[in-house]
């Protein structure tokens, strides 16, 4: 129980990172319902859709921090622009 409580806390954690409060409420009523109502025969189950989930949000991590990466570059003029071609600012709203 304590590893799941663990991985749904980094998983929340990297969620407020990229801005997503959609999927962190959904993160956090997961962890709840895991938690308090699920029963033990389910619980593997529940812990190995919560490892597949953190991996992909700790690559949409990287991710987000290449193409932050990749906009400075751009904005520095140090590479040609892509992001910010014809005057865009290359903001996003979220990272997912």
């Amino acid at each position: 129980m304590e590893w799941f409580l663990i991985l749904a806390i980094l998983t929340g954690s990297l969620i407020v990172l990229l801005m997503h409060w959609g999927l962190f409420l959904l993160q956090v009523v997961f962890a709840v319902v895991v938690t308090s109502f699920l029963p033990t025969d389910w619980f593997w189950g529940a812990l190995i859709i919560q490892v597949i989930f953190g991996l992909w949000i700790v690559r949409q991590t990287f991710q987000a921090a290449w193409y932050q990466y990749q906009l400075e570059l751009e904005k520095t003029q140090r590479i040609p622009q892509h992001y910010t071609e014809g005057g865009k600012s290359g903001i996003k709203k979220t990272f997912l």
